[in-house]
């Protein structure tokens, strides 16, 4: 592929690191896009790259602050669409708004929908995300005339537990809504499954309460999967139930590390023996502790964005 007709890949400012290890497995650079913020926390844009006919992808997690790293991402967008590419791709590794894709209550906005519409109307044609919190959540891109592919972090999740060689090991769905999930993860480890379901508050959405238990964890190494973590709030309380039932180690494992509110003092003061995630959210060293194991899924990425470029 010659320079001009290699891919552009550039990057907002919420995980420029993850950027640099997708165009590296590219053999790219990262493209030139100076972003600023003004006194009055407006953000200013300017692609500073020839993007004329090219493939171009926007390198934009939208976590943490997640409305301005969306907005960051429109504006690059909008930048990029008065430059004439050939195609404008989001590769977004984390998909702020993804637990909004149902309405719950009656006058709640579809946020997962919205902000799908809101990416198209910049220009954006084709989304690369991985995990989302619910798979059929893909339906809003579509309909909102996206192109999108969900990657799937599990290959990554498992090679390292299997490089772990745990004995007398058990896999753990925290609730119900993990359990298809975690089933997947028991069968490739060739490992048994045990099943936690809990019921969560209206009115305190990050209080739960565990109701059944299913299966043996006594004297058992016991790996909890999910697709991320937020507050750890109900990964704390499944780890104390799973101690109460004399459980041996326990490791956590999970494609996106939001990490909010009280989850880091919460994780570094558990019992919680390794916790494995990816690089799809930026970790900022305060909160690196040294049971976090972060498993890169760039190349992932730059695999997918390879296939995409060839196509005509």
């Amino acid at each position: 592929m010659s320079s001009k007709e290699a891919p552009i890949i550039l990057s907002g400012r919420s995980n420029k690191p993850f950027a640099r290890r997708v165009a590296k497995e590219l053999g790219l650079k990262l493209g030139k896009v100076a972003i600023h913020t003004f006194s009055d926390k407006e953000t200013q844009v300017i692609v500073k790259e020839d993007c004329q006919g090219r493939d171009v992808y926007i390198v934009q997690p939208t976590s943490i602050p997640a409305n301005e790293n969306i907005m960051e991402l429109l504006l690059i967008t909008h930048a990029l669409k008065n430059m004439k590419p050939k195609r404008i791709t989001a590769v977004m590794p984390f998909f702020g708004y993804r637990r909004q894709e149902k309405i719950t209550t009656e006058g709640e906005a579809l946020a997962f929908d919205l902000v799908a519409k809101l990416m198209r109307a910049a220009g954006i044609q084709r989304v690369l995300t991985i995990d989302l919190h619910k798979h059929r959540s893909a339906k809003y891109f579509q309909s909102a005339g996206i192109v999108s592919k969900e990657l799937r972090a599990f290959d990554y999740i498992i090679e390292h537990f299997k490089k772990e060689k745990l004995k007398d090991f058990v896999v753990l769905a925290p609730d119900k809504g993990s359990v298809p999930e975690s089933e997947k993860y028991a069968k490739a480890l060739d490992v048994p499954l045990v099943k936690v379901y809990k019921h969560r508050s209206f009115h305190r959405r990050d209080k739960v309460a565990f109701d059944k238990f299913e299966g043996e964890v006594k004297r058992k190494n016991v790996l909890i999967i999910d697709d991320e973590i937020n507050t750890a709030g109900t990964l704390i309380g499944v780890v104390a139930l799973l101690k109460k039932r004399k459980a041996k180690n326990i490791y956590f494992a999970c494609t996106h590390a939001v990490l909010s509110g009280p989850a880091i003092e919460r994780l570094e003061k558990s019992r919680i023996k390794e916790v494995i995630i990816t690089d799809s959210i930026f970790l900022p060293s305060k909160k690196r502790l040294k049971k976090i194991h972060i498993v890169s899924v760039a190349p992932l990425f730059a695999e997918m964005i390879a296939k995409w470029s060839k196509r005509k």
